[in-house]
């Protein structure tokens, strides 16, 4: 799950595996390189994604969006991360997800967050 701050982008990147989304709150906006808006996802979207597509910038619309997403077949990488030239700046893979999760369960903030009332 991810959640997309609204009226805000994510640094622009590109999807290294195949991926499926599902929006469950508000709408996710998407954006081309230059910043212009590409699509508007609302609630509700469930749209399945190819490796290596194009670069974007996605974001929360004027709520937060809640997105459930989910990477198929991963190789290495699930996200490139670019500069604004394009370039890769950083590439994110499982073992970095891995060590943010161990990092939460060691500091107790994975605790907190599963003790609250959904």
């Amino acid at each position: 799950m991810f959640k997309f701050a609204a009226n805000q982008k994510v640094m622009l990147h590109r999807h290294k595996s195949p991926y499926v989304t599902l929006v469950m709150q508000g709408e996710l906006r998407f954006y081309r390189p230059d910043g212009t808006h590409k699509e508007t996802r609302p609630t509700g979207s469930y749209v399945s994604g190819m490796a290596n597509g194009e670069p974007h910038m996605e974001g929360g619309g004027d709520e937060d969006a809640i997105v459930f997403f989910s990477n198929r077949n991963i190789e290495d990488a699930l996200y490139e991360f670019l500069d604004d030239a394009g370039n890769p700046v950083q590439v994110l893979g499982i073992g970095d997800f891995k060590a943010q999760l161990e990092e939460q369960v060691a500091t107790g903030t994975y605790e907190k967050v599963t003790a609250r009332a959904a």
